[in-house]
């Protein structure tokens, strides 16, 4: 099984820019979610962001590199 799913090498593929964008909204909503103390809220907010830090991560890693340069 694979640290990183299908989605998350899919929103890779996404302008850096774009998701460090996406990441911060997202933690600000996290953010904005705890205040609430509601738990489905959370979780739901908690999952968007997870989506994007995952996809920033696997930017860096060998597979992702390589395939970004077998595009060119």
């Amino acid at each position: 099984m694979s640290f990183f799913k299908k989605e998350h090498k899919k929103l890779a593929n996404n302008s850096f820019s774009f998701l460090q964008d996406k990441y911060h909204d997202s933690e600000d909503d996290l953010r904005d979610a705890c205040k609430t103390g509601k738990k489905k809220l959370m979780r739901k907010a908690m999952k968007e962001h997870q989506k994007y830090e995952y996809a920033l991560l696997y930017r860096k890693t060998p597979e992702f590199k390589a395939l970004s340069q077998n595009k060119k």
